[in-house]
């Protein structure tokens, strides 16, 4: 009987641990994005999820895609040290885009430009980029699409380098992580994003100084390498981060956020501490919002603004209760006792890792 009474309280002991253990795994923070996804760049694992797969307005984070289309085709074209091909429809643009500011007769090289293009956010340079390396805007707007379906980004459609307004150009925070983690590999690519100001120089000398819109790498947090942001009125802002610590690269992709640096912040700290935590299980809270009608509209903002498994833990938390139930014929009332509240404990920690964004949010929807 003696021994029978041990082992009891030795489970409950364990049980009473495991709960601690859970308990005390990374919590998935509260953010005002819409929607948001973070995973594990060298590995492809999805560390945290909301609304993933929610289709939005990527704004300027579409340069992501074409700086990778740019640099994959200008590189088999051997023309990343070519001068840039830059004809007046730099000019047809929306007036209150950001632009980089290159007029025809600027002798830029190709890689040169798409740095200039990823600090800034100008679409104007996008524009050149795609006429450099393909025929027309829109044999490299194919090229877009292709990559994507390439890389697996099934909800993703491209109709422009830029990320100007139009209905049928849109993504989602699944995609263009997906995207971003796959152009953090290229070498030239970390080159372009990896800095908060750059000096553009000009092939006959001189040179243009440029200043990162994408205020995270200067925030201070850890490691910051990229990447990218993006601004719209219907698709809110936008953000893409990256940073590495210890070997392990993490990518953010943030999509209508009041405050995107905050939430980078938030997802970016909760990212690496699943990574560092052999207990955690990635968070999940994708759900399904049905569009409403609205208009894709760019908002007039600052350069470079333009356009998981929760169940498992319930799962976790319903099994510690039961054992604890099961083993109330036995222990003591005091051991009773604790393992319950361990339980409950655990149960309230899933509970707060499940809270849903208020954010108000325009849904995303093709312009009438």
């Amino acid at each position: 009987m003696f021994f029978k009474k041990m082992l009891c309280l030795t489970a409950l002991t364990c049980l009473t641990v495991s709960a601690s253990v859970l308990a005390a795994a990374p919590q998935a923070p509260e953010i005002s994005a819409q929607s948001a996804y973070v995973m594990d760049a060298d590995t492809g694992a999805q560390l945290y999820a909301k609304n993933a797969d929610e289709r939005a307005y990527p704004g300027s984070t579409t340069k992501v895609m074409t700086a990778v289309v740019g640099i994959e085709l200008g590189k088999a074209q051997g023309k990343m040290d070519q001068p840039l091909k830059i004809t007046n429809d730099v000019y047809n643009i929306e007036s209150d885009a950001s632009v980089l500011g290159i007029d025809p007769g600027d002798q830029i090289t190709l890689k040169n430009a798409m740095t200039g293009m990823m600090t800034v956010s100008g679409c104007d340079a996008a524009v050149a980029v795609a006429e450099t390396v393909t025929p027309s805007q829109a044999d490299f707007v194919a090229k877009m699409n292709e990559k994507a379906a390439a890389l697996g980004c099934t909800h993703t459609h491209f109709t422009n380098p830029h990320g100007l307004p139009d209905s049928d150009h849109y993504s989602t925070a699944r995609d263009m992580a997906t995207i971003a983690a796959y152009g953090m590999k290229m070498p030239e690519f970390r080159d372009m994003v990896d800095h908060s100001e750059y000096d553009m120089p000009y092939i006959n000398g001189g040179s243009k100084h440029c200043t990162s819109t994408n205020q995270f790498l200067s925030s201070g947090f850890p490691g910051a390498n990229g990447v990218k942001t993006g601004t719209t009125r219907a698709g809110g802002p936008c953000l893409i981060t990256s940073a590495t610590q210890n070997g392990r690269t993490v990518i953010a992709s943030i999509m209508n956020s009041d405050d995107r640096y905050g939430d980078a912040q938030k997802l970016m700290t909760y990212g690496f501490a699943v990574l560092n935590d052999e207990n955690s299980q990635p968070a999940n809270n994708t759900r399904t919002v049905e569009p409403e009608e609205n208009v894709y509209i760019l908002r007039q903002a600052p350069a470079g603004q333009t356009l998981t498994d929760i169940k498992e833990k319930q799962k976790q938390a319903a099994e510690l209760a039961a054992k604890a139930q099961a083993a109330t014929t036995a222990p003591t009332a005091e051991a009773i006792a604790t393992a319950k509240a361990s339980a409950a404990k655990t149960a309230a920690a899933v509970k707060t890792s499940t809270a849903k964004s208020t954010q108000p949010y325009v849904p995303f929807s093709p312009a009438a």
